[in-house]
């Protein structure tokens, strides 16, 4: 399997990897596309997965020499951008975070200054240890907060949609690149997320001519399937076990009979069950969900091992679907009868309370970024947080591991999130806010789970990912694109040519009861996991409070989202103190 990462070490260090000689001191991992243009006043390098520019070849140049840093991410695909004049250098990933981009602070110019695409060979190279607190504030509040933190001490990530420029004196800023502008209607924005979603998905199927897919029976999955069958032989796979939905089984052979094509059903069993994990699967970037249930990967991947790639639907909750979140933009805005008319719709037909649902919905909309990160701050101090999810989005949610924390960890993570209120901008809109970072959550996840890939002998493609397709479909405001009464709207206006059966779709299977199910099969294991794990044993994290929720997770399933993130941050800080992959490396 190849190895996608490049780094830039300085013209005094090695990497393993191809050097680039267009610029001094940049190399890649073996196997990784890369693509140079280099003339006497620019230099670009493109690496990863992108359609080659043909004639924009000049443009890019000029675009590199005239510092018109966002120009350089046009290209179709997914891919890392490395650019340098005379007066500076430029490096940035995507859209989404995906192809993200780490560094350190400080350096001492253009030339010393170190960073990876792997936030994981960059903490091999200065001996970076897991940053504990940083973790212990992801599973009390969420990773959204701190989008330049990573799991490694000292090592800072680029927000997705931002590039690094480094300027000859030293100095170095962020560069937004997103090209994000929400104002299009559904109906006038379809078009040309169509046109996105089609060229992301028959171009690399041309290139391919046979490819694996994802095929869950959800719309996100099945739609790219039936693309990819449009211009070639699509292999589809799916998972199932007695405690999978019934109901995604059939849609997903529906689609299979729609598009003429066998589906590889891999039936699972108790060795297939989620929280499990091995001594010798591959250790992931950062805490991946994936890790917990290779098994599973591994057996319903297995018919479509060693294609040139392998389509799935991640990303496409958040790029095809606004959320609740667009509530509370619309009060900020001005439009609380329309938001009170949708949320009351809302809520009749899920028999929730109206008015329970608008009051958070306000209070929210009231309190804005800054004010909800300072009151989540102060719960923690006191110790009286409710980790009862309130039906809607909010700005600051605090989970079950904020009471299984211990008090000093409290405190800490109370300061992380006060430091975090300092930097929010306090006219910040919901919808916006929310589409981001969880477009930014969802592709740390995949971008985390790339190692485990070569176990499956698979490559992985998340089209819904990539900057062409994400620029399109935000370019819809997110109210427009939130289905209350449509699933993913979107979808039917961008390609009417899907059937009716799958776009028109208003149910969703629900992992619950596989998630618990593994929960308690593996409750011994999970339970010395947490028990022994560095969180406890740095006084972080009070295993008390944590193993009674484990206890009684078999009589209800309200734990079950935190206790399975703790499971995953545990079995990776074990994993990680037992690698011997970290090697000096950047």
């Amino acid at each position: 399997m190849s190895e996608e990462w490049i780094s830039g070490c300085g013209p005094a260090t090695r990497d393993p990897g191809g050097a680039v000689d267009a610029l001094r001191g940049i190399t890649v991992g073996p196997g990784c596309r890369v693509q140079i243009l280099a003339d006497e006043e620019a230099q670009v390098v493109m690496a990863g997965d992108f359609r080659s520019p043909g004639n924009r070849a000049r443009a890019l140049l000029d675009a590199a020499w005239r510092g018109r840093w966002a120009e350089l991410t046009d290209l179709d695909g997914s891919y890392w951008v490395v650019a340098q004049n005379p007066r500076a250098r430029f490096v940035c990933g995507d859209v989404s975070g995906f192809r993200s981009v780490f560094y350190r602070p400080g350096g001492d110019g253009v030339g010393a200054f170190v960073w990876s695409t792997s936030a994981r060979r960059l903490a091999a190279r200065y001996g970076a240890q897991p940053d504990l607190m940083t973790l212990a504030a992801r599973l009390a509040a969420g990773a959204e907060h701190w989008p330049h933190h990573t799991a490694y001490q000292n090592i800072q990530a680029v927000p997705g949609g931002f590039g690094l420029l480094l300027t000859a004196d030293g100095s170095q800023r962020l560069i937004d690149v997103s090209g994000i502008h929400p104002h299009r209607t559904l109906t006038a924005g379809a078009p040309a997320f169509a046109t996105a979603l089609e060229r992301a998905v028959h171009s690399r199927m041309e290139a391919a001519g046979t490819a694996g897919a994802d095929v869950s029976g959800g719309l996100d999955s099945s739609t790219l399937a039936i693309l990819a069958a449009e211009k070639g032989t699509v292999r589809a796979v799916t998972y199932t076990d007695p405690h999978t939905s019934a109901e995604d089984l059939r849609h997903a052979r529906r689609v299979a009979g729609h598009i003429r094509t066998p589906l590889h059903e891999g039936t699972g069993g108790p060795g297939e069950l989620p929280f499990a994990w091995s001594a010798g699967q591959p250790v992931t970037e950062q805490p991946a969900a994936a890790s917990l249930d290779t098994a599973q990967h591994a057996l319903h991947l297995r018919p479509a091992a060693g294609l040139p790639l392998h389509f799935t639907g991640h990303g496409g909750d958040v790029v095809l679907d606004g959320s609740s979140a667009v509530w509370t933009a619309m009060v900020q805005d001005g439009r609380r009868r329309v938001a009170r008319r949708e949320v009351t719709g809302w809520a009749r037909t899920r028999n929730r309370s109206p008015r329970e649902l608008w009051s958070a919905v306000t209070r929210a909309a009231a309190t804005g970024y800054p004010g909800a990160l300072l009151e989540a701050a102060d719960r923690l101090e006191t110790g009286v947080t409710d980790p009862r999810r309130p039906g809607v989005w909010t700005w600051c949610h605090l989970g079950h591991t904020a009471q299984w924390l211990t008090p000093g960890a409290r405190h800490q993570v109370a300061a992380l999130l006060r430091e975090s209120a300092r930097a929010a901008e306090p006219t910040a809109r919901a919808d916006l806010v929310e589409q981001r970072s969880s477009l930014r959550l969802i592709a740390a996840d995949a971008r985390d789970t790339i190692p485990l890939e070569a176990s499956w002998n698979v490559r992985l493609v998340h089209p819904y990912l990539d900057n062409a397709v994400v620029r399109a479909a935000f370019a819809i405001t997110p109210a427009e694109r939130h289905g209350t009464t449509v699933f993913k709207p979107l979808l039917g206006a961008a390609l009417p040519r899907l059937p009716h059966w799958l776009t028109g779709r208003t149910t969703k299977g629900s992992f619950t009861r596989q998630l618990l199910t593994g929960l308690l099969h593996h409750q011994r294991q999970v339970a010395e996991l947490i028990a022994t794990g560095p969180l406890v044993t740095a006084g972080l994290l009070d295993p008390g409070p944590a193993l009674a929720a484990l206890a009684r997770a078999g009589t209800r399933a309200e734990d079950l989202y935190d206790l399975h993130r703790l499971a995953m941050t545990c079995q990776w800080l074990t994993a990680h103190s037992n690698d011997r992959l970290m090697e000096k490396a950047c």
